[in-house]
């Protein structure tokens, strides 16, 4: 009898390790309301196959209803709906100005004197990224020639928000949400979501 007993605890405490482990992917914020971070699509249920009903702008405050794994449910502007948790923070994002690093030796071949190749190919790839965002729940390949590609947990190019590398071949999952030339993916190979740069997604 104790060994079943013993039996029992063993695996309800492996049991309740799994599933804390896979549970704990976004800590679940006390808050009745949050604010999210980045542009991103609502959906009708708590997963990629929910159908599309909306979007919700970064910087919108939303009633926090329930959590569904790595989603939670909301309401905005009076309609209920599902978006991805790690889009989520207990306060507004601050509106930080990103600045182009800028060389008058790498004019763009564009004719535009005053344009720098940085800024044309920052132009490029938001353009991409827009595209990108419309396809939720497609698969892409990284491409990068040499080194590796930033995963980021916000989508501005700094170190210190560095949260994986991405390698040459690597796959990531759009996951719906786009930021100047920033995407926001799920990456299997390191399972992860974060932000990454479209110009190196093919």
């Amino acid at each position: 009898m104790k060994k079943a007993i013993r039996t029992f605890i063993i695996g309800a405490a492996m049991a309740a390790s799994v599933f804390g482990t896979a549970g704990a992917a976004f800590a679940q914020s006390t808050a009745a309301t949050q604010y999210v971070q980045n542009s991103m699509n609502f959906r009708s249920g708590a997963s990629l196959s929910g159908t599309i009903i909306g979007s919700v702008p970064a910087g919108a405050k939303v009633d926090v209803l329930a959590y569904a794994g790595d989603w939670v449910q909301v309401r905005y502007n009076g309609v209920t709906g599902y978006i991805h948790a790690g889009n989520l923070a207990d306060t507004a994002p601050s509106k930080t100005k990103t600045t182009t690093t800028s060389t008058t030796a790498a004019a763009s071949s564009t004719g535009s004197g005053n344009t720098t190749l940085q800024q044309y190919m920052d132009n490029t790839w938001t353009s991409q990224a827009q595209n990108l965002n419309s396809n939720t729940g497609a698969w892409k390949s990284v491409k990068v020639s040499s080194g590796y590609l930033a995963l980021r947990s916000q989508p501005t190019y700094e170190y210190a928000n560095e949260a994986a590398q991405l390698y040459n071949g690597d796959t990531v999952e759009l996951m719906g949400g786009q930021s100047g030339s920033y995407v926001y993916v799920y990456s299997p190979s390191t399972g992860a979501y974060g932000w990454v740069n479209a110009g190196f997604l093919v």
